[in-house]
């Protein structure tokens, strides 16, 4: 911690300690504002959603019968309940948190289990598929238990009782999802108790997040999901004690974050490419909603999601792949049915309509770019209705200015340099081939929390195929031996020497000494594009070895060659990682593998002097794992390469795209 964040985190203990002895009582307001924020349908039928995203409307319908029964879902785990729902209960070790004042549960004790699951229930995911559900079945059940669980849920969490309360980033989600739910409601009749219910639910979220701001090493993207739920609050329940100061305060927030958390290439300011998805969706809905309301805010929220895109469409493959770059969580804002992956092609879908580029938008229409921007509502409004393949083929289309975007057929190459981010885009016999350099720095400072030692590190896609990739995350708490091998140097496709991580793993989001990138560039040479990149992690160590990795792309002999230079001057052991996507097979060749995936294939041969080892699900030491989502994990296929060095070195391995 700095300095100034020492004598506030006293005053916040303190204010905790008050807090708990103190009797929290909301307004007695029964009035209820006219929930019309967005209107899904507009102008157009409701059958017509069924056309054209059937698939997620099937989703969200199957996860509203679901929820009916109590029934719902935590990274993969299904959780049920009977009549009574046990808000505090671990769907893993199946134990409950206690009922005790929120500040004073520590929610990093492992006796009760990894505290995301229950938080996972708690943001009220399952919301907005029971609202959609009511509005494209106009069966009142599933509004009904809208307002079930709403009660459950205050009366279950009564303020300030419970671990549900303890981060502000789980009390802005859920007033986030209740809203959107609530949006899917104008034809309902509330019962005043009703009105009582979602009043105190709204009053307590938004004033705990009034009286409890993240600040300092806490002001990351917790802070904008606070800000967010303040903004929402203030603007949607004007009439509740409070209301003008909430909406003021988010809205502040947000306005002044976008230029911290989104740094000027784009890329997010936490160094982990899956959270830019989380962070850009604060941003975008709040744009939305302004815009909607005749709400002025800065043009810098603009001008940074537009950036932002930019960003994401450089690093983003064919087939909408992103390289998984830091921590990992699966987090969304609101459920609107789609993964935080998948949503990257959603934001830029919505973008290309906001921004009229019609480079963002992708081959994916989504229902949340129809409920955020009510495209393709107004073409179905023209046209007689066609079906959904030719119905989205015409909003394509029109999109596209009416005719077909191709991809280019010269080499692209692009370095964020605040992201650290080195981007090569060639196309090889009409094949996308997408390497993505990595240096950058570790995590956000000063914790380093959702940060990987993964400096040099590389991802490699061709034809929109992923076949070097980055492994994941899988768990956060209580994942013991898990948590340090996703975050370790092994964990990636990068050097390691002395069996040592880069820096040391302090806890579950915290390192001890960061290294530097010292070096990051990339350049053109004739017909040959060449990244290099070091840093000095090595050089903080007993080792004492500097560490500088330069990757040349030569497209005529469509070969990656990767020279790893090694700076010392005593015999260390050093080892190289390839970590392969779970489709890929691998076959051994002398000096080398063929690594195959479908119908593409790669040759990657390495140093002579080096001895090789495919591992593959192994625990003893943990290698060979792969984790998309959160909680999500498979066994895949680590090449290692190892060996002695001694003196100064330079490792060559070479990747040939075998096509």
């Amino acid at each position: 911690m700095t300095l100034p964040e020492i004598p506030w985190r006293i005053r916040e203990k303190s204010k905790k300690n008050f807090d708990k002895t103190r009797n929290f009582k909301s307004p007695e307001i029964c009035l209820m504002p006219e929930y019309s924020i967005f209107s899904l349908y507009r102008d157009s039928k409701p059958q017509n959603i069924n056309g054209f995203f059937p698939k997620t409307l099937q989703k969200h319908l199957s996860i509203a019968n679901l929820a009916l029964k109590n029934h719902f879902s935590a990274f993969g785990i299904n959780v049920f309940f009977n009549s009574h729902i046990d808000w505090h209960r671990d769907p893993v070790t199946e134990r409950s948190w206690p009922k005790s004042f929120w500040g004073d549960i520590d929610y990093r004790d492992k006796r009760f289990g990894g505290i995301k699951f229950v938080w996972e229930i708690n943001r009220l995911y399952y919301l907005f598929p029971l609202a959609i559900s009511y509005r494209i079945t106009n069966d009142q059940k599933y509004a009904d238990k809208i307002l079930f669980l709403i009660k459950s849920w205050i009366k279950e969490n009564p303020y300030p009782v419970g671990v549900n309360w303890s981060s502000g980033i789980e009390v802005g989600i859920r007033l986030a999802n209740l809203v959107w739910a609530l949006s899917f409601l104008e034809n309902y009749d509330f019962a005043t108790d009703d009105l009582k219910n979602i009043n105190t639910f709204v009053w307590f979220h938004a004033n705990h997040l009034k009286r409890y701001p993240s600040k300092f090493s806490s002001s990351n993207n917790h802070l904008l999901a606070e800000g967010f739920g303040l903004f929402v609050a203030g603007l949607y329940f004007p009439h509740l004690k409070g209301s003008e100061t909430w909406f003021n305060q988010g809205k502040k927030i947000l306005e002044t974050e976008i230029s911290r958390q989104i740094l000027p290439d784009g890329g997010s300011f936490e160094y982990s490419t899956t959270y830019l998805s989380f962070v850009i969706d604060f941003f975008l809905l709040f744009k939305i909603i302004c815009d909607i309301n005749g709400i002025e805010y800065t043009k810098n929220i603009d001008k940074r999601l537009e950036t932002s895109c930019e960003f994401i469409k450089s690093i983003m493959d064919k087939n909408g792949n992103m390289p998984n770059i830091g921590d990992q969580d699966s987090a969304v804002l609101v459920n609107f049915g789609i993964s935080s992956l998948d949503n990257f092609s959603s934001i830029l879908n919505t973008a290309s309509l906001l921004f009229d580029r019609k480079d963002f938008v992708t081959a994916k229409p989504d229902l949340k770019t129809w409920i955020l921007t009510g495209f393709p509502c107004e073409l179905s409004k023209k046209q007689n209705y066609m079906g959904p393949k030719k119905s989205i083929s015409l909003c394509l289309n029109k999109l596209n200015g009416g005719k077909q975007i191709k991809n280019a057929t010269d080499c692209s190459f692009q370095m964020h340099s605040h992201s650290g981010l080195a981007v090569i885009k060639d196309y090889i016999e009409e094949k996308e081939v997408l390497f993505i350099g990595n240096a950058m720095p570790l995590g956000m400072a000063p914790l380093y929390a959702h940060g990987h030692l993964d400096a040099l590190s590389f991802t490699l896609s061709v034809n929109g195929l992923e076949m070097f990739i980055d492994p994941g995350t899988y768990r956060y708490h209580n994942a013991e031996k898990w948590r340090t091998y996703f975050r370790s140097t092994a964990a990636h496709n990068t050097l390691r020497i002395n069996k040592t991580d880069m820096s040391d793993q302090q806890g579950d989001f915290m390192f001890g000494k960061p290294y530097r990138i010292i070096e990051n560039c990339l350049i053109k040479k004739g017909n040959k594009v060449i990244w290099k990149a070091g840093h000095d992690a090595y050089l903080k160590k007993k080792t004492f070895a500097g560490v500088t990795r330069e990757v040349v792309w030569n497209p005529d002999i469509k070969e990656f060659m990767i020279t790893d230079s090694i700076k010392q001057n005593k015999k260390i052991f050093i080892e190289q990682f390839f970590h392969c996507h779970p489709e890929c097979r691998i076959k051994a060749l002398d000096k080398g593998f063929i690594i195959k995936r479908r119908d593409e294939e790669v040759i990657l041969a390495f140093s002579e002097h080096l001895n090789s080892q495919i591992l593959c699900g192994d625990h003893e030491p943990v290698s060979g794992w792969y984790s998309q989502n959160f909680n999500e994990i498979t066994e895949t296929f680590t090449i290692r390469f190892y060996g002695d060095a001694i003196n100064d070195s330079d490792i060559i391995t070479r990747i040939i795209l075998n096509s």
